[in-house]
């Protein structure tokens, strides 16, 4: 029989069989019984321990993780996968982000973070005024770039404008190409994210995160080649691997699949 088990999916994605269980018995995962009744793990459940991972270390509750996972996989309908989904943690809530909303998974209802925006119009008016403190013509590119960084934890919206006005200085400033890519991506503009990311590549062909970031990209475009093609060049990210395996496994390549699952589990544990 196909499959991890649990000792094997509880070193992978660094969970305790206690936890891995508690999901299967909620119907979250679907793995499949041996004859002596051991779970067997898919790659798909492997996927969905990942996320719920990742909401741990949100700060959202293990019990509402069960219950929001739970009722997100009895809505969907029956060709679309927990894993088809971007899910993350905000703050003690599940949510799903879709065309650039997030919305809550257990009410569906739209979610807004209203602490941070409360802080935030403060902070980044703090972080603006800071660089108006200065003459504007003595900041360089990289006074820009760290503000814009600055900018992205408190006040996205404001973020782009000061990596713009890096890049104006120095358009060669490949780590500003990269943020400003990312951010684009995020807001749902594809094509000028894919611009920065190639120019970041351009200047440097070498930058892992560029090309990473570019994979993500052809992914969400549905340009699964080419993603894999980005996410070959990368393969010192483990998460490469890990999304090579997962398209691998989407495209029916089981074995280059397995390979890079492998690969995966080797750079996240080398010992």
């Amino acid at each position: 029989m196909a499959g991890d088990s649990t000792k094997e999916v509880a070193d992978l994605v660094d969970l305790p069989r206690q936890t891995i269980w508690e999901l299967a018995r909620a119907g979250v995962l679907d793995p499949e019984k041996t004859t002596s009744l051991q779970y067997r793990f898919s790659f798909q459940d492997i996927i969905i321990l990942r996320t719920a991972k990742d909401l741990i270390e949100d700060g959202v509750r293990k019990s509402r993780i069960h219950r929001a996972l739970s009722q997100l996989k009895s809505q969907l309908p029956t060709n679309r996968p927990l894993t088809s989904l971007r899910i993350s943690g905000d703050g003690n809530a599940v949510v799903i982000r879709e065309d650039n909303r997030l919305f809550n998974a257990e009410s569906g209802q739209l979610h807004l973070n209203f602490e941070l925006t409360e802080n935030s119009s403060v902070i980044a008016s703090l972080a603006q005024q800071s660089a108006k403190s200065e003459k504007e013509e003595q900041l360089t590119s990289d006074d820009w770039f760290d503000l814009g960084v600055d900018l992205e934890a408190v006040s996205p919206d404001d973020a782009p404008a000061a990596y713009r006005r890096a890049l104006e200085i120095d358009p060669t400033h490949g780590d500003a190409h990269v943020n400003l890519g990312r951010i684009l991506q995020e807001s749902g503009n594809y094509e000028d994210a894919e611009d920065h990311y190639r120019l970041a590549l351009q200047l440097d062909q070498d930058n892992l995160l560029a090309t990473f970031n570019l994979g993500t990209l052809l992914e969400d475009l549905g340009r699964i080649k080419d993603a894999i093609d980005a996410y070959k060049n990368a393969d010192q990210f483990a998460d490469s691997h890990y999304n090579l395996s997962r398209l691998y496994e989407l495209v029916g390549e089981h074995d280059l699949a397995l390979l890079h699952l492998q690969n995966y589990r080797r750079l996240i544990d080398p010992d």
